[in-house]
């Protein structure tokens, strides 16, 4: 099977996008692949751990507000579009997949003019413009709420949940996750982490809030993002053994594991994963987030009993610690919060993603 897979910009993105690639290599050893992306993107990294073969194109974002670059930014999405169709005709694939962010637009857009079956998947709450740009002409739309707002055609719409990787689906023992980042069995911990990319407000927050707890109390592991981890470590230094600072996490199936409370942005790919893993939270969503969305996901959250709002402006150190001390202190909220978050979770997105490809493109056979 021949399969191009597009989108990116950050890992609300490419998380799914790695897990339906590793559920297709599963149905197909012998699948053919090619992720097309912005070069120099993060995506173009993420590819290149997951051993997919990467092509790259000048796409940029479209600007929010009328600018003389609109018209630059234009020319370089028809480039964009035309080199994309060249990609098309040399690679031939059965399907494309996009996973939305602005970078996904040329090659589906491209591909739909092409005749090529599309497919897709929009992680959060609202549909992304990208998605609403190319929903009507799609093979299929998955979405990950049943309540997704926006213009799509329901005919062809389809909720599925949010792809989370594999390593989510099944996570090492918390013994040994709390072993592998040298943490203190029966202490409490809580991990931070503001997505792929850090985060200001929480890792200000965290600054001010962790020297507030002893070793005893409270472990902390920090996921700062490259630019404030140096700050972070200094904080961490004079706060005592009990916070763990790092820029990202590679394994955050086990970071996740030891955590008993998670406080996290509320992008798409890190609700899915806390969901999945039935982990109590406190949710901040990013403010200046494409049409909102991480509010829109975090509410979803909310209303469901899964997690504690925070806004962005209320996110301070005595926020912060009353909360924390007020969920710790009472395991059977968290364990309520952890098994409403549980509702949500389609830990077979992935799986239902790629069974309903393989049955529009190949009327559920296989490709021989």
């Amino acid at each position: 099977m021949r399969v191009m897979i597009t989108g990116g910009g950050t890992g609300g993105h490419t998380s799914p996008a790695v897990a339906i690639v590793e559920e297709l290599r599963r149905r197909d050893p012998r699948l053919l692949i090619r992720w097309v992306g912005r070069s120099g993107g993060m995506e173009e990294t993420v590819s290149r751990n997951a051993d997919v073969p990467f092509r790259g194109v000048p796409v940029e974002g479209w600007p929010r507000r009328k600018t003389p670059r609109m018209a630059w930014t234009l020319a370089k999405l028809a480039w964009c579009v035309f080199r994309c169709a060249l990609l098309l005709r040399a690679f031939r694939p059965r399907a494309v997949v996009g996973v939305g962010g602005y970078v996904s637009l040329p090659l589906v857009w491209a591909a739909q003019r092409m005749g090529i079956p599309t497919f897709l998947h929009e992680q959060n709450k609202r549909l992304g413009m990208a998605n609403r740009l190319c929903a009507a002409r799609a093979t299929r739309l998955f979405l990950s709420y049943p309540d997704t707002i926006g213009n799509f055609p329901a005919g062809r719409a389809r909720v599925v949940g949010n792809p989370v990787r594999s390593g989510f689906i099944s996570v090492p023992p918390r013994e040994e996750a709390l072993a592998r980042f040298g943490l203190t069995p029966g202490v409490p911990v809580v991990l931070s982490c503001g997505g792929s990319q850090g985060a200001r407000t929480l890792n200000r927050a965290l600054s001010e809030l962790v020297g507030r707890f002893t070793p005893g109390e409270l472990q902390f592991l920090w996921m700062t993002g490259k630019s404030d981890a140096p700050a972070a470590r200094e904080t961490a230094a004079k706060a005592g053994p009990h916070v763990h600072v790092f820029p990202f996490i590679e394994d955050m199936p086990a970071a996740c594991a030891a955590a008993d409370l998670i406080v996290s942005r509320a992008g798409a790919s890190s609700t899915a994963e806390i969901a999945v893993l039935g982990k109590p939270s406190i949710l901040v969503p990013y403010p200046f987030a494409t049409d909102n969305h991480q509010e829109h996901n975090a509410r979803a959250f909310e209303e469901a009993g899964a997690a504690v709002l925070v806004k962005d402006a209320d996110c301070t150190a005595d926020r912060l610690e009353a909360l924390l001390r007020g969920l710790l202190a009472d395991p059977d909220r968290r364990a309520t919060m952890g098994a409403a978050a549980v509702t949500l979770a389609h830990p077979l997105a992935a799986e239902t993603i790629v069974e309903q490809i393989i049955s529009d493109v190949y009327g559920g056979g296989a490709e021989e």
